[in-house]
């Protein structure tokens, strides 16, 4: 029991003893559980929020800080992909000034700790330092991260994810608000999207989004679909 109590405090080290205890309380695990109950939902917890990520086989969202305990970076790490996302310093800059996410190939996982710096080496044999690791969530498991293909007749309601389309000269971050990012010659172009509905969206075939309002937009060709958590 301790042992399992200790996996998913190292791996949530910024609650207090009896914040966590609320959160496996939360969880089903109550004054009145048995200690089997407690340990299954000691162990699931800690599945979910992993401390350590060392061979990535599934997809996994880490979040990473700076020396001030500040969070910077949303860090989605796959199988052989991995795509950063700034986090803006101020609501104003993330309504007017959203950063690109950035999607690289791998080669490996070098450091991947809660509380310890995040390295990973990208196919060229350098090392990228991402700052220090707050926390690890697991987004899909190993074996079950299956491509995304096609999300067509996808609704804002009914969005349960976050997923950068990569299209040809072009990227849609879409959340409940879109971010359509264009590379100039000189600069990048963002253009913020309330969209309703992907009409069409399958690798292969060009985009077209429904916004709020009727209006429909086409988009360039859709190259991949990654999952960003």
């Amino acid at each position: 029991m301790t042992d399992a109590l200790t996996r998913l405090w190292e791996a949530r080290p910024d609650l207090t003893l009896t914040r966590l205890l609320g959160l496996l309380e939360t969880h089903g695990a109550d004054w009145n559980a048995t200690d089997e109950e407690t340990l299954a939902v000691l162990r699931r917890l800690a599945e979910e929020t992993p401390a350590r990520l060392d061979d990535p086989t599934g997809r996994y969202l880490v979040t990473t800080e700076n020396s001030a305990g500040v969070a910077t970076q949303l860090v989605t790490v796959g199988a052989d992909r991995v795509a950063v996302r700034q986090i803006p310093a101020s609501r104003t800059d993330a309504v007017h000034d959203l950063p690109q996410p950035v999607v690289w190939e791998h080669s490996g996982v070098r450091s991947c700790h809660v509380a310890a710096p995040l390295v990973i080496t990208d196919t060229e044999g350098i090392a990228h330092r991402m700052g220090l690791v707050s926390s690890i969530r697991v987004i899909a498991a190993p074996g079950e991260d299956a491509p995304v293909t096609s999300l067509d007749g996808l609704r804002r309601r009914t969005l349960d994810g976050v997923y950068l389309l990569e299209l040809e000269d072009a990227s849609l971050l879409l959340d409940r608000t879109a971010w359509l990012f264009t590379t100039g010659r000189r600069d990048l172009h963002r253009e913020r999207l309330t969209w309703a509905r992907l009409l069409d969206c399958t690798v292969g075939a060009p985009l077209r989004i429904a916004l709020d309002g009727g209006e429909v937009r086409e988009l360039p060709e859709l190259r991949r679909i990654t999952v960003l958590e």
